[in-house]
């Protein structure tokens, strides 16, 4: 099968970012023709080959830097590029990342080449989580959620996006987000499908905690390690809060930040301001390999989220590395982890109290962490490896060019 991916979220750190990398390569893996379009390399490349995949950059970002919309460059590069590739030998489907292929399907390349929209969160989970935020916050918290929620709106609605995927078929992550997506993307129930993401088991996997700790630099004092972007709605605050609890009964007990993001500046404030800059390491965005390595060298992973997750590919990543985690109860993280202490622990979001003390329980008994940890790694081997999520997501591009061959 020829298949073109079209995304945004081509380069950089992410778990869209991810998601697309692993799915390229996944495609190609199972013998598939794989080219990829995406944005603006940041060393102004404009074509390159990576595990049997061509990726084509555009030279152009994905979203205007001031305005709610997508880039004009992007919109009118990625169809001509595509159109030209298409022309020069055909392509079988075209599977676009969110809304990246916002301008094929406004030009109506969907009713001549089939396309499968793949989406990674919904409008009215995010418009309920800033709604949630706003209440919680004060006056200047008020303002940042609203600013927010026109962004949102904006970006949703710009040029009838809320409605142009329409006639496509389309693929959650969870089904938790499943009656979102149909609802607020006005999609077709019967052309919607469940496609959990995958991870790579051979990179996110078990290591000798001892070893792998030498290799990083790091000490034999309890360690949780914590991953994603550094922003509001990660809950990254609520880690640094029960590290400081957590640090009256295990002196210790360390945090390890990788990431980066708007809020980085604000949580080591909060750090400095706790007295913990000795016990709390930011290291910023990390390449895979060296993601998978601190996951592996942690005791307990963080994952306190407050955001509506449709299933945060971090999480399994995790859990393939054989770790503990403690995540919260929202959006898809429950079907990800299944009922609390089967094969990871989960706590309200924003629970302070409730994380420092899954926390301290955890740290007292190794026998637990062996057995979440062992029973996460089993989890992920059986739903959410990458071979499956290619499987699944195959099938959905069969039933896209059967539907489309039969006119229906």
């Amino acid at each position: 099968m020829r298949i073109c991916i079209v995304t945004i979220a081509g380069h950089g750190v992410g778990g869209m970012q991810d998601h697309t990398r692993d799915l390229a390569r996944g495609l190609s893996a199972a013998n598939h023709d794989v080219e990829v379009i995406t944005t603006r390399h940041p060393e102004g490349i404009r074509d390159e080959q990576r595990h049997g995949v061509t990726w084509h950059f555009v030279d152009a970002p994905g979203r205007h830097a001031r305005l709610p919309f997508h880039h004009p460059g992007w919109l009118t590069g990625s169809l001509s590029l595509f159109r030209q590739l298409h022309a020069q030998r055909p392509f079988d489907v075209v599977h676009s990342e969110s809304t990246s292929a916002f301008e094929l399907v406004r030009r109506g390349e969907h009713r001549r080449v089939p396309l499968v929209v793949e989406y990674h969160g919904t409008l009215l989970s995010l418009l309920r989580a800033a709604w949630g935020r706003a209440r919680r916050g004060g006056a200047r918290e008020r303002l940042r959620e609203a600013k927010s929620v026109v962004w949102l709106l904006g970006m949703h609605f710009q040029r009838g996006e809320c409605f142009r995927f329409r006639d496509c078929e389309w693929i959650v992550p969870s089904g938790q987000q499943f009656e979102d997506t149909r609802r607020g993307e006005f999609m077709v129930r019967s052309r919607g499908h469940v496609v959990p993401n995958g991870v790579d088991t051979d990179l996110f996997r078990p290591r000798e905690r001892r070893e792998v700790r030498v290799e990083l630099g790091l000490g034999e004092e309890p360690t949780l390690v914590s991953v994603g972007r550094l922003n509001v709605e990660k809950g990254v605050d609520v880690a640094i809060r029960s590290l400081a609890a957590v640090r009256r009964s295990i002196p210790d007990a360390r945090l390890v930040i990788v990431g980066g993001g708007e809020q980085q500046g604000a949580l080591e404030a909060l750090t400095s301001r706790l007295g913990l800059d000795a016990a709390v390491s930011f290291l910023g965005p990390q390449p895979a390999e060296q993601v998978a390595r601190y996951m592996a060298a942690a005791d307990i992973f963080l994952f306190p989220t407050v955001r509506q997750e449709a299933a945060p590919l971090v999480l399994p990543q995790a859990m393939a590395c054989g770790v503990p985690v403690i995540a919260s109860r929202i959006g898809g993280i429950t079907e990800v982890i299944g009922d609390t202490g089967e094969a990871g622990l989960l706590i309200p979001p924003g629970d302070e109290r409730a994380l420092e003390k899954r926390i301290e329980d955890l740290l007292a008994d190794e026998g637990a962490r062996k057995r979440l940890g062992h029973a996460a790694r089993e989890r992920v081997l059986a739903e959410y490896t990458l071979e499956r999520m290619v499987e699944r997501t195959l099938g959905v591009y069969r039933h896209a060019i059967r539907r489309q061959a039969a006119g229906v």
